[in-house]
């Protein structure tokens, strides 16, 4: 997406076999084309919108109705202009015309104010959204190969000897990059080593402002600066998408060519080469992207939908009619063994699985997976007239008369079992009242999948000195597999801890020995916390049940917060908390056992928050800030997986930011009472 006439112009120099593109029930007009991927065979199609004037509102009304056209787009990349935010007393963080600002680091929706009696100040906090992990990734890459090797693919495109296209964007001359401070001219430093050759830009990786504000204010940005030292760049577009996106269950991401310095005096000499360099480094950075892709079968590159409007209004009206008792995970399974199963968020409704699957591509020789879902949807509901129009509706669709789509039928179809838990063995810690060295552990056992039925075992409670916590831990997860023999599900290991054990670094406590070998639970398990407070105290159990449920809730509006640092601060952070049940996610800013993320964390817990995470190393290093930041990049319901990805990450890598995350993951779906605790 873009807002300029100019910034669309540069995408556009940089796509290939562009062809024009419009839909009669949208009034936005596109471009389709492509891109390079990491994949020479396989390159990624796009979309490209010119916005008809700038705007947060406008961008969100924009995009919405671009994902409405193209239900197959995973990704909204923003491409254009923006204000740079110079900071000349720090030269590996001064940003200058030309520029190229990499959104790393999120968006920080700085247009909000608090007033009070002396006037109004900033709120700026971070936008929602979910920031695209590929693109994430694919930056770091090209970040370390320019370190590394000195290697700037985005260069070439820049050369006009290289690209013929470079020259209808020459660099203004150097003497037009003046800064000021009122009437006085400010001198920039020196560019940090290792630095790009003269007249290239510099890439600097951050947070950019977004608002509806035309910035034009050196007080106002030093200001925002002050508040945010990641703040790179300022923009009006940025804020509206990431909405858009969070709402349609997608990802962002954004590149910017800094073309003034958001300050009085701005001009538009420098709009058409920055405008360039955000163009020739969002191709660079999509040229180190894999193509979209997943285990048997590949994600569809299409960007039009699976079937024709009206078709797909018919569908979308019989999958209303299916009753919420349909187990939709195991119509999956029967449907579609061979595909790997989504997070919880897409099982929330029918019509979100059958879209989830319509972006997959049919195997040579198979009907599309989409339309085998709607069949074995429909033969769930055999008895029905919904059901026999569902079925219908497949095999039409799949070009087989009526002929079923999948004739694969059992005794018991599983769609009607029951299904909600995977197998866990849930470890329930409390610290003895009166030798506060030792613990009871209280084990509890999912055998299977299905219903959470936890029962006591394996095995008693034991009580041991809280230093053998660990061996006792290996103890009951080797009797636990022991159980769990005659599954073939995955299973989870869970600890309900007293806020003095949270931030315990359970998950790398060692396994059962098997076959001569031990290793970390966290490695073989997604491993996550619980609050045994909370789960004691019933007065909070209905604002947790309400901020859980909105996990599943269509379309997916949850946003993270994140802990500011400062004692001072925490009661009006706790009460920003509190007052807005959207916030599905906390990152402390420290680990509990600390002054501050003890704070954090029972305002947290008080609230309602579910799921919390948090780098148990104090003080928290930069690598630790920027892991936190892309586990939580990733949608919310994979959470429990990419945190166990990235501690298999660590086990090699004494350095790895994994080895120190803290996840507490806690279903208020999946209680541990008091009774079955003393049963």
């Amino acid at each position: 997406m873009t807002a300029l006439p100019v910034e669309a112009a540069a995408v556009l120099s940089v796509v290939q076999d562009v062809t024009g593109f419009a839909d009669p029930h949208d009034q936005n007009a596109y471009q389709v084309g492509l891109l390079p991927s990491s994949d020479p065979d396989r390159p990624h199609t796009v979309a490209v919108l010119m916005m008809p004037r700038d705007g947060t509102r406008l961008a969100a009304t924009c995009c919405t109705n671009m994902l409405r056209t193209f239900p197959n787009i995973r990704t909204v990349l923003m491409a254009g202009i923006a204000g740079g935010v110079p900071r000349p007393a720090e030269p590996d963080r001064h940003v200058r015309l030309g520029d190229i600002v990499v959104a790393t680091e999120g968006l920080i929706d700085y247009g909000h104010v608090r007033e009070t009696d002396t006037g109004a100040v900033l709120r700026g906090r971070q936008s929602g959204g979910t920031l695209a992990n590929r693109l994430l990734r694919a930056a770091g890459q090209l970040r370390l190969t320019e370190e590394q090797t000195g290697r700037r693919p985005w260069e070439e495109w820049l050369d006009p000897d290289r690209h013929e296209q470079a020259g209808r964007y020459p660099r203004p001359p150097a003497d037009t990059d003046v800064l000021r401070t009122g009437d006085q001219v400010i001198p920039h430093p020196l560019p940090p080593e290792p630095a790009p050759a003269p007249g290239m830009p510099q890439i600097h990786y951050g947070a950019i402002g977004s608002a509806d504000v035309l910035m034009k204010s050196e007080r106002r940005r030093d200001e925002l600066a002050g508040q945010h030292p990641d703040l790179r760049a300022v923009e009006m577009e940025g804020s509206g998408i990431a909405a858009s996106t969070a709402a349609n269950e997608r990802s962002w991401f954004m590149v910017r060519g800094v073309a003034d310095y958001a300050a009085t005096g701005k001009n538009d000499r420098w709009h058409r080469y920055a405008s360039y360099t955000a163009a020739v480094y969002l191709r660079a950075l999509l040229a180190a992207t894999p193509p979209l892709a997943a285990p048997r079968a590949l994600v569809s590159g299409r960007a039009l939908p699976l079937v024709p409007e009206p078709e797909q209004q018919a569908l979308d009206a019989l999958l209303i009619d299916v009753p919420a008792d349909v187990d939709l995970r195991a119509v999956w399974h029967a449907a579609v063994p061979d595909l790997p199963e989504p997070d919880r968020e897409v099982f929330s409704t029918p019509g979100a699985v059958y879209h989830h699957l319509a972006r997959y591509n049919a195997r040579a020789g198979e009907p599309h997976p989409a339309f085998r879902f709607v069949d074995r949807l429909g033969r769930a509901m055999a008895n029905s007239p919904t059901g026999r129009e569902l079925r219908g509706w497949a095999a039409a669709r799949a070009g087989l008369g009526h002929q079923a789509v999948d004739e694969r039928d059992s005794p018991e179809d599983p769609a009607t079992r029951a299904g909600k838990a995977r197998p866990a063995l849930v470890l329930r810690i409390t610290v003895d009242g009166i030798d506060r060295t030792r613990c009871r552990i209280t084990p509890f056992l999912q055998t299977t999948r299905g219903p959470w039925r936890p029962v006591p075992g394996p095995g008693e409670p034991v009580d041991v000195p809280r230093a053998d916590l660990a061996a006792a831990t290996a103890v009951l997860v080797g009797k636990a597999e022991e159980a769990w023999q005659d599954t073939a599900d995955r299973a989870d290991i869970e600890f309900v801890l007293p806020t003095a054990l949270l931030n315990e670094a359970v998950q790398w406590y060692p396994g059962p020995e098997i076959l001569g070998e031990s290793k970390p639970i966290g490695i073989e398990y997604a491993v996550a916390v619980r609050s045994l407070e909370r789960m004691r105290e019933t007065r909070v159990h209905r604002a947790w049940g309400q901020r859980w449920r909105q996990l599943d809730r269509q379309p997916f509006t949850g946003r993270v917060f994140r802990g500011r640092g400062d004692p001072a601060d925490l009661d009006d952070w706790a009460t920003e908390l509190i007052s807005d049940d959207g916030y599905l996610v906390v990152v402390l800013s420290a680990p509990p056992g600390t002054e501050v993320g003890t704070g954090e964390l029972r305002a947290a817990l008080r609230a309602g928050v579910p799921i919390i995470l948090w780098d148990q190393r104090e003080p928290r290093p930069a690598d630790g800030t920027q892991g936190l930041e892309r586990l939580v990049a990733e949608p919310t319901g994979l959470l429990p997986e990419n945190t166990r990805r990235i501690r298999i990450e660590a086990a090699s890598d004494p350095a790895h930011f994994g080895r120190s995350v803290a996840l507490l993951w806690d279903d208020a779906d999946r209680p541990i009472t008091e009774r079955q605790a003393d049963s």
